[in-house]
């Protein structure tokens, strides 16, 4: 489950058993072209690991239509299940920050990869559609 209480929304899944937002069925966006394609992410508070998932956003940046920042990768996550956001990656990240959002983007129909940890936070992330999933993770990984 992911509360956001700004929104009033609760995002929730169990695995094998869909991913529903207030009981809706969620779905991911069926994007295939990085150009159309708003993508989430977040940031570090480590400044080598900001420092390094800037250069993944300079890379990133020109190819995609733009980029948001919700403010917690939980959430990013979450609406990328819900098709807010075609995509996500984040360089890096910790496991909880993203352990129950991943249930949820699974569970509505996305691919989900872990990339190479840049510092002592832990690994990255890419959520994305199927459609979308290769080519973001190729641009991400660099």
């Amino acid at each position: 489950m992911v509360h956001a209480p700004c929104h009033d929304e609760t995002f929730t899944a169990t695995r094998g058993g869909g991913a529903f937002l207030d009981g809706t069925r969620l779905a991911v966006s069926t994007k295939s072209d990085l150009a159309d394609a708003l993508i989430a992410t977040g940031f570090s508070y480590l400044p080598d690991e900001r420092a390094a998932a800037a250069g993944v956003l300079a890379r990133v940046l020109p190819n995609v239509r733009d980029i948001r920042r919700a403010g917690a990768a939980s959430l990013d996550i979450a609406w990328t299940a819900a098709g807010r956001f075609d995509g996500y990656y984040e360089v890096p990240t910790h496991h909880w920050d993203w352990a129950a959002g991943v249930v949820i983007v699974r569970e509505a129909g996305a691919v989900v990869s872990e990339l190479s940890p840049v510092g002592p936070s832990g690994p990255g992330l890419v959520a994305a559609g199927p459609n979308l999933h290769g080519a973001l993770r190729t641009l991400v990984a660099g």
